[in-house]
């Protein structure tokens, strides 16, 4: 018997629609892209059990023709191009013609659209991949296609679906990339019947800003307009000596399409790093317009990545652009790039930004302290790496992962104890959320913030009031850290060795307060960190299993020295 055989049509058809649809964003993703590409001006978004069980995304774009609706719901067919070609003039997010096949491979499906402003529409019904009822009825131009039952017929992708909120979460940070892509279109999303966001269309990109972030967001950002040869930019950025902590607030839209590629992060993060603090990192909501010859869509089954022509052109011009809103002069064009680096290079010097300290610093910042302590404080390393000796060894501590472990368990403490220690707040914090940070904050988040010291107050739409915060926390972190603890969503079972959810989000809380790598400390701090750390119950590991303690032996040196 031959061992090659031919994969049955039912079993290679879910394969195929497996690479398109992963789970419910996959399903948003395809059906509003569908839904700008068909000219809509509003699109709704419903889902409930975090699009487990149904979808709904409903348009007023131009709809489907009566004799269109069928071939639609077959493979390869698309109005987006016809020939190889027209792929290099490409301006449409859709073009594959796989979406619906691949959705209705996997879901149930009913479609309600009309192509006329005369009231007169179709209704039709597809269950077990194929349609079963078509009939007229009466319906608003445009579409709704309501998906259900998502994976019912495919149980081995199912059992690997997250929670509700997990699902829900990352449709959320879609739409939200979705609508800064499209400020003219209004976008709304609900969840079980509540309303998760709601964007009426906006005049502009700088009013849909304020709609997803708030007043607070936009005003630390700046105006960007800037071109040259083919390309252009437009949209804000970050102002000097801002910045946010972590990477998440960067969208980047080519073309109209949001994206997430290399070449754009790599220039944008390496070019801000004369501007910001180190533990800092630059926002961006740009949209680049290019030629589409120069760009290459089509590298990815779900079209989560794109392929520039020229990446070192590219670079560059994002370079330019960012110096040039900033007031910079421009620099050299010698920027060799292959990957985001944390240690890009620096041409010339920058105004207003002190260099020295980027000089070889000395191996050791100062002599060791007198103290009762049973170890002997030798210095700080690169600012960044706290030496001691203990014993007869030489103890290497990362001064980041120790702080975070110190701060962990004195939140952890205070958590288990029921009466976490508080500090109150010298005024209200006001903090607006974006809609998927207010999606995290459910009633699960909110008993965790209130064990853990906090004083949280929810506000119209999705701003929040924090007027206490754990005593262990400074005032200034604390809305970055309370983000940080929003984007960590529930792990769901864990093994005995790792972190529940609880400690999962108190590790967030301590890890984004924790003093930085490259931040000098004076002798007296190196002193008291290593003495907290020492008094931990875990010492050599931070929250996350990252280990914190580098020991030298007498014989590890030695044999190194090839004394022995």
């Amino acid at each position: 018997m031959a061992r090659i055989q031919v994969l049955a049509e039912s079993v290679f058809r879910k394969i195929a629609a497996g690479e398109v649809v992963e789970r419910p964003l996959s399903v948003v993703k395809e059906l509003v892209e569908n839904a700008i590409d068909a000219g809509a001006g509003e699109i709704a978004v419903a889902m409930l059990s975090g699009g487990k069980e149904m979808i709904r995304v409903e348009d007023n774009g131009c709809g489907f023709g009566a004799v269109d609706i069928e071939i639609a719901f077959q493979r390869h067919s698309t109005s987006k191009l016809v020939e190889l070609e027209d792929l290099d003039r490409l301006l449409t997010l859709g073009f594959r013609g796989e979406a619906l096949p691949s959705i209705l491979e996997v879901a149930d499906i009913d479609l309600d659209t009309a192509d006329n402003n005369e009231g007169r529409g179709w209704h039709c019904r597809f269950r077990g991949g194929r349609m079963l009822e078509k009939k007229q009825v009466s319906c608003r131009r445009g579409s709704a296609v309501t998906v259900q039952q998502l994976f019912a017929n495919f149980p081995v992708r199912r059992k690997f679906m997250k929670s509700d909120q997990g699902e829900m979460r990352p449709v959320a940070a879609f739409l939200e990339n979705a609508a800064l892509a499209r400020p003219t279109i209004a976008f709304s999303l609900q969840h079980n019947g509540r309303t998760v966001f709601s964007y009426p269309a906006a005049a502009n990109l700088s009013e849909r800003i304020y709609q997803v972030f708030g007043k607070e967001f936009l005003d630390d950002l700046r105006p960007v307009d800037f071109a040259s040869g083919h390309f252009s930019l437009n949209g804000f950025i970050s102002a000097a000596q801002t910045g946010v902590s972590g990477k998440g607030r960067q969208f980047f839209m080519v073309n109209g399409r949001p994206v997430k590629e290399k070449t754009l992060l790599a220039a944008f993060n390496n070019t801000y790093q004369p501007y910001l603090e180190k533990s800092r990192s630059p926002v961006g909501v740009l949209h680049f317009n290019v030629p589409p010859s120069q760009i290459d869509v089509n590298i990815h089954p779900m079209k989560l990545e794109i392929r520039f022509l020229d990446s070192q052109r590219v670079y560059q011009f994002l370079q330019q652009a960012i110096d040039a809103t900033l007031g910079r002069p421009p620099r050299p064009q010698a920027v060799a790039f292959n990957e985001f680096s944390q240690h890009a290079t620096i041409n010339g010097p920058v105004a207003g930004i002190d260099t020295t300290a980027a000089e070889t610093p000395a191996l050791f910042a100062r002599a060791a302290l007198d103290s009762g302590d049973d170890f002997c404080l030798l210095g700080q390393y690169l600012n960044s790496y706290i030496v001691v000796e203990k014993n007869g060894e030489l103890l290497i501590i990362d001064q980041h992962n120790a702080r975070e472990r110190v701060l962990f368990e004195r939140l952890q403490i205070g958590y288990n104890s029921g009466s976490a220690p508080s500090a109150q707040t010298l005024f209200p914090l006001l903090l607006e959320l974006s809609p998927a940070e207010r999606a995290a904050l459910d009633e699960s988040k909110m008993i965790f913030f209130k064990k853990a010291g906090f004083d949280i107050r929810l506000l119209s739409g999705s701003a929040i009031e924090v007027k206490a915060y754990p005593q262990f926390l400074s005032e200034a972190g604390i809305r970055d850290s309370l983000r940080a603890a929003l984007r960590e969503s529930p792990a769901g079972d864990r093994s005995s060795g790792e972190l529940n959810d609880d400690e999962r989000w108190l590790a967030a809380l301590a890890c984004h307060e924790a003093v930085k790598v490259n931040q000098r400390l004076q002798p007296e701090q190196q002193q008291a960190l290593v003495r907290d750390l020492f008094a931990c119950a875990h010492p050599y590991f931070c929250p996350h299993r990252r280990p914190i303690i580098i020991t030298l032996t007498q014989a590890d040196i030695e044999k190194q020295l090839k004394r022995r």
